[in-house]
């Protein structure tokens, strides 16, 4: 579904969010999650995924897992570096492409159109994730925030990005799930905004945000971008 019948103008480059927009983060963690609790024995799945959400210790943080324990007064030094690697390995393999994901990279590659990652997963976990999922191929660079310096919704991750494309903002797009964190930054820097809804499992309402496209499907950037 798009929310303007055509794009504002020819773009060159396109920076696309990573996770719940290339692939189903969410579930892989939660999947992840729920394996770590049936070795522990305590708790399910969401009870643990909510400290990832919650703690204010980060989204990504092995500590979620030893508060966790300890709260629930089963923390042991073997059980937690057991849960970790539970953890780590679990959520990678548990990662699935979206629909059209593949064959629409194919035609943005093949028309030459610049790609970047722009995500708040450290460096080396993109690297996994992406190599994992074999989309590396698809993109010029990837930015994480230890090498922007900044998380999004701030500029600098956009800005580095551009600059690593030499891309100006004017012809570039931007394609994520988070209205807060890449369309709204997004639109304040005059780039083409596209909200992968499809992707946005907390929907968190943000009225104030108004996207140029809202797509259902990955492979709906195609027609956005005119490529057959």
């Amino acid at each position: 579904m798009n929310t303007c019948t055509a794009a504002k103008t020819e773009i060159t480059a396109i920076l696309f969010d990573m996770d719940n927009t290339l692939f189903d983060f969410a579930a892989a963690k939660i999947a992840s999650c729920g394996k770590i609790c049936e070795f522990l024995g305590k708790g399910t799945d969401w009870d643990l995924m909510r400290y990832f959400l919650n703690s204010g210790l980060g989204y990504e943080n092995h500590a979620n897992i030893e508060k966790f324990m300890k709260d629930n007064g089963i923390y042991n030094e073997a059980d937690y570096e057991t849960a970790v690697c539970i953890y780590e390995s679990v959520k990678l393999n548990s990662l699935v492409l979206y629909d059209n994901v593949v064959p629409t990279l194919e035609k943005i590659k093949s028309a030459g159109i610049k790609t970047a990652i722009i995500t708040d997963a450290e460096s080396s976990q993109a690297k996994k994730r992406l190599t994992k999922t074999n989309l590396a191929q698809y993109f010029d660079c990837a930015v994480s925030p230890d090498i922007s310096g900044a998380r999004k919704p701030e500029p600098p991750t956009f800005l580095y990005a551009l600059e690593k494309l030499g891309a100006a903002a004017g012809v570039s797009m931007v394609v994520g799930d988070s209205l807060r964190r890449e369309v709204e930054p997004a639109n304040r820097l005059g780039m083409t905004s596209v909200y992968a809804k499809y992707g946005d499992w907390m929907k968190i309402p943000a009225k104030d945000v108004i996207p140029d496209y809202t797509i259902e499907n990955f492979g709906e950037l195609a027609g956005i971008l005119s490529l057959k």
